[in-house]
């Protein structure tokens, strides 16, 4: 049975669904668009700004430490950056200086946070919208500070790295032009600093030790230089010899080179710290001690000490022969092959420390080249430190073979000169590492700071206008799709005929007003009431009030096809029924035997339908005496014939209503009824109760010679329709076919039949009407 009721879709049937969905189309399409133009014309503008930086880490200037994609890992860098600017610490440093700006009090993200709600979505547009035409407020909450920035981080700020570049670029939304470059820039410069004192932080470690260890040397050479100069006025010692003072000059001198090596072990041993900090904070630290122990790398720590030892004794000869100079021939040879072995000592480690992390790619590159270098240098000054230290000692071993007061007083000048060398080049290596931190200015560069908008990037006018006319058509062409796949009522002739029943004809809406213009005479019986009664009998009775009307016409067509039905049986009795109630067959009967009278054929109504009877009412007869009071011989045959008004036309009411309709009507004084009345007349309609809900119209449809099936278009539901067919064809009936009544004409776009036959009709009806009177004539 579904099979039936299902059936390709045609591009006619889609028309035909638009169609009469139209309204419902436009409805929707004029709500969305009155929403979309409200909204666009209404909202707050947006302007956006952009700035773009370029990010461009030391260690992607230089060669690759990595042996796989660089690309990979400057990608992994940009991305950190990105992840950086929009970080909620980056935000809170920007809010608070726009906070302290001058502008604070003209910055509407810093104000009341009535923009807080995202402007960019569009159902956020349409929620204020709405708001607003029904005069809701929104909630007014505190806006603190956590929401200023939550505000500038997830709703005004846009970062986006530039494909195959190092740049980056940064976006931000405002009400106002100057607000979102103002802010944009603020960013900006915000983040550069940010990454200036990051950079800037290794330096600063050390650059604080160093400030530590010159305070204390500064102390510790006025406590020596006092001890001097007390120990001196105390012995009345004014001088030592000659050998003596060259012999602390030059113990001084060495104790200043290894001071100085000193120093600067400890310096990057404070590097090491704070790069060995940040790796453990990301979970990237790796041992070099434990991935040194190679064969290879051991060879070169030897050639290291080594070098570092011939050099010093070669130092020691120089200054023993007084001879000393930074730029002696075979010092820069010695400096020249400790760096090359600190490279290569650079390039093994950074070979060993490859392997032996697990995701090289999500190594921070940079602090990874700072610990390979900072490493190596500590590599290469372990032995130069050691050399450095055992001539030093072996001269305070030629210092101790002085006399005790010799000796004494050349440990304290000693102890002098060797502070103030320690405190000047300490000096000079604090002012070097402030030059180095000042110099330090970071991996971000300003390219294009950000300008003043001229024009709002939201709304975007056309898009939301096409916007809104492609989801108004959706929505309302969805609705109307929607609505048909729900509606299972048959609407069309061709509903009908997919059900296996034939179409017998088709009636139009019955429009009481149009059919009331159309007669000039009350209906009889009906003088002293209302309009409304005037109308209500002129629209049932429409073939004999308006015979020229295009639904008498689709009348008569109906009777047409019922008089060749069965061309070779006499059809002298015929039962009309519908599947449910209210779908039109008692006015549908009754204006079939009108049609058949006109016709000239002797025609009785008999009102079947003991239940719910309407056919007296619609004659506006009484109906106490008739069909039942025949049966049960309370009355006679002749007694219950009422004629009416139209000519040829006769009924017979319901009479008294039976508590058992059913038995009555398949009672042997039914059929006895039946043969008297085929003597009598021509045709006879016997109107019965719906089908579905009573046995009547089965019982009484085995005693007549066709039955018609009325079905309602836009009420009739397929499956009571088919169900009804199935119903009459088991007690063996004759289904003559049906009739499609109630048929909106306008909603039937694309019928060629109902246009041509009864729209077509009308029009030229109506046209020759207009030539004779100028206005409706009486009938």
């Amino acid at each position: 049975m579904d099979e039936k009721f299902e059936h390709e879709l045609t591009l006619k049937d889609l028309i035909r669904i638009f169609y009469r969905g139209r309204w419902v189309v436009l409805s929707c399409f004029s709500a969305v668009m009155f929403l979309t133009v409200y909204y666009t014309f209404t909202v707050t503008p947006e302007y956006e700004a952009s700035a773009k930086v370029i990010v461009q880490e030391e260690s992607a200037r230089g060669m690759d430490i990595f042996d796989i994609g660089g690309f990979i890992q400057q990608e992994t860098m940009i991305n950190n950056q990105v992840e950086i600017l929009k970080s909620r610490t980056l935000a809170e440093t920007v809010i608070k200086k726009l906070q302290k700006s001058d502008l604070a009090d003209q910055l509407e993200i810093l104000q009341t946070g009535k923009y807080a709600e995202n402007p960019r979505s569009m159902v956020a547009g349409f929620k204020n919208t709405i708001k607003g035409l029904l005069g809701i407020e929104a909630k007014k909450d505190e806006y603190t500070l956590d929401d200023k920035v939550e505000v500038l981080m997830e709703e005004r700020l846009s970062i986006t790295p530039i494909r195959n570049t190092d740049m980056i670029e940064i976006k931000v939304t405002a009400v106002t032009p100057k607000e979102a470059a103002f802010i944009a820039n603020n960013l900006t410069l915000a983040y550069q600093e940010k990454n200036r004192k990051m950079s800037q932080e290794e330096i600063r470690q050390v650059k604080e030790f160093l400030e530590e260890q010159l305070t204390t040397i500064q102390s510790q050479l006025a406590e020596s230089e006092n001890a001097l100069r007390d120990f001196m006025q105390t012995k009345k010692v004014v001088a030592l010899s000659h050998e003596t003072e060259e012999l602390i000059k030059k113990m001084a001198e060495f104790e200043g080179f290894y001071h100085e090596a000193l120093t600067s072990l400890n310096s990057f041993k404070e590097r090491l710290v704070y790069i060995n900090d940040q790796l453990g904070k990301n979970r990237q630290n790796f041992d070099i001690e434990s991935i040194s122990a190679d064969t290879y790398f051991e060879e070169l720590k030897k050639s290291m000490a080594m070098l570092q030892s011939r050099r010093s004794a070669y130092m020691a000869n120089l200054i023993n022969r007084g001879v000393y100079s930074e730029n002696d021939v075979e010092l820069r040879k010695f400096d020249e092959q400790i760096s090359g072995l600190t490279e290569k000592l650079k390039t093994e480690l950074a070979k060993l420390a490859s392997q032996d992390i697990v995701n090289p790619v999500a190594m921070n590159e940079q602090l990874f080249v700072s610990k390979i270098e900072v490493e190596a240098n500590i590599q290469a000054l372990k032995p130069k430190v050691t050399a450095l230290k055992k001539i030093v000692d072996e001269y305070s071993v030629k210092l101790e073979s002085l006399p005790q007061k010799k000796l004494q007083l050349a440990r304290l000048q000693r102890a002098a000169k060797v502070d103030e060398k320690i405190y000047l080049m300490m000096k000079e290596k604090f002012q070097e590492s402030r030059i180095t931190e000042v110099g330090q200015l970071g991996d971000v560069r300003i390219i294009d700071p950000a300008k003043p908008p001229k024009n709002p990037v939201r709304p975007k006018k056309v898009l939301n206008l096409i916007l809104g006319m492609v989801v108004g058509l959706g929505l309302g062409i969805g609705i109307t799709f929607l609505l048909e796949a729900m509606d299972n009522s048959i609407r069309t002739n061709e509903d009908v005929e997919r059900l296996g029943i034939t179409i017998l004809g088709s009636i139009p809406v019955i429009n009481e007003n149009d059919t009331y213009n159309k007669i000039k005479v009350e209906p009889a019986g009906v003088k002293n009431g209302t309009t409304d009664d005037v109308k209500r009998m002129a629209s049932r009775l429409i073939t004999h009030f308006a015979p020229k009307s295009p639904i008498s016409e689709a009348y008569r067509s109906f009777r047409t096809n019922i008089q060749y039905a069965k061309i070779d049986q006499k059809l002298q009795t015929i039962l009309v029924t519908s599947p449910g109630p209210g779908e039109g067959k008692s006015t549908s009967a009754v204006n079939l035997a009108i049609t058949m009278a006109q016709m000239g054929s002797r025609v009785l109504l008999v009102d079947a339908d003991l239940r719910r009877p309407v056919v007296h009412s619609i004659f506006n007869t009484d109906r106490r005496v008739g069909l039942t009071n025949a049966l049960v011989a309370r009355a006679k045959l002749e007694e219950t014939i009422i004629q009416t008004e139209i000519n040829n036309l006769s009924i017979i009411t319901c009479g008294t209503l039976p508590p058992n309709p059913s038995e009555l009507l398949g009672s042997p004084p039914m059929d006895k009824l039946i043969a008297d009345l085929k003597t009598k007349f021509d045709v006879v309609l016997f109107d019965t109760p719906p089908v579905i809900a009573v046995t009547d119209a089965a019982v009484l449809g085995s005693k007549v010679d066709g039955i018609i099936l009325v079905v309602k278009s836009g009420q009739t539901d397929k499956e009571a329709c088919f169900r009804a067919h199935s119903l009459l064809k088991n007690v063996k009936t004759h289904i003559l076919g049906s009739l499609l009544n109630g048929v909106n004409i306008e909603s039937l776009y694309g019928s060629y039949y109902y246009y041509y036959h009864y729209y077509y009709y009308g029009k030229d009806n109506g046209k020759k009407k207009k030539k004779k009177t100028g206005k409706p004539q009486a009938v």
